[in-house]
């Protein structure tokens, strides 16, 4: 159990390409964010829900966070979670994201604190929604997000980040798996003919 770092589970998305809740969709037989959940209390003694629907998630956790700005994405996410979480790290997981493996948990949350963030690289990449994000960044964020860059691509590009390299994230995760999102019923569609 890591009980320096955070888990939180990203599921304050406006959902404009799926006609419900990408976090309670079914993957066998369990919803993605009872997957996330579940997976999270395997590391990290705070588990966090990011929402701005608390009536919805209040059965899943005890914390729920709500967006501290108007502007939406998962940036205001990020730094609401990093603003109140307990601890100087959380690692941060989309609730539409239903395959992150425990390898690659482990692996970013294996870095020191000399990072403002641990993102993994797939297919030449930065994935930054199963991240590892640090408090110090809160004033960058809340900068860059003010002055309308809601990019998460565009604000790695201003802080220390330690990209993790992608040979190492495919001994973690050889498939990829941990990456796959779900927009779109038809990405479910395709993921269901998968498995």
């Amino acid at each position: 159990m890591v009980t320096n770092i955070s888990g939180v589970v990203l599921a304050g998305g406006e959902n404009k390409r799926f006609p419900s809740l990408k976090a309670f969709i079914e993957i066998g037989g369990q919803t993605i964010i009872d997957r996330n959940l579940h997976l999270l209390a395997g590391f990290f003694d705070e588990i966090i829900i990011s929402t701005n629907q608390p009536d919805i998630y209040f059965p899943k956790a005890e914390i729920l966070i709500g967006d501290v700005l108007t502007e939406k994405g998962p940036a205001t996410g990020i730094l609401s979670c990093l603003l109140n979480c307990r601890n100087d790290r959380a690692f941060f997981v989309a609730c539409d994201m239903p395959f992150v493996k425990e390898e690659l948990i482990a692996l970013i949350t294996s870095y020191p604190e000399d990072y403002d963030a641990v993102v993994p690289l797939y297919l030449g990449r930065p994935q930054p929604l199963a991240a590892l994000y640090h408090k110090r960044i809160v004033p960058m964020l809340e900068k860059s997000i003010s002055n309308g860059v809601k990019s998460l691509a565009a604000i790695l590009k201003t802080i220390n980040v330690r990209y993790v390299e992608e040979e190492l994230v495919q001994q973690a995760d050889s498939a990829g798996l941990s990456f796959i999102n779900i927009n779109t019923p038809e990405d479910l569609l395709y993921i269901d003919n998968r498995h």
